[in-house]
């Protein structure tokens, strides 16, 4: 993350999934664009991943993290422009799954 931006001055330093639920919960509440999430969020998986794995504090939380990866697969900018634009997923397809998993991390 840029360390001079100062909407990442209480971003994690620890690689680890707390960066993943900063940025959804930063993303759901509004302080942060949907494209950061997007242009950002598998990079920051993949680091977690190398740097031993993730360490989730629950079943329930993994899944949620999962469902945002699998719906960030999906992605593209413009959806009307593939074959089939319902199975795919634009930019407020994916603020309305990150609003949805920032919710129910909250209730884990």
């Amino acid at each position: 993350m840029v360390s001079r931006d100062p909407r990442y001055a209480t971003f994690p330093t620890e690689v680890g999934v707390s960066q993943l639920r900063w940025l959804i919960d930063n993303v759901a509440s509004g302080n942060l664009p949907v494209e950061e999430l997007i242009h950002s969020f598998r990079g920051i998986h993949e680091a977690i991943e190398h740097s031993g794995g993730p360490h989730y504090k629950s079943k329930a939380e993994a899944r949620l993290i999962w469902d945002l990866l699998w719906a960030l697969e999906f992605y593209r900018p413009d959806k009307q422009q593939t074959e089939s634009p319902q199975e795919w997923n634009d930019a407020a397809d994916i603020m309305a799954e990150v609003k949805r998993v920032a919710k129910h991390l909250k209730d884990l």
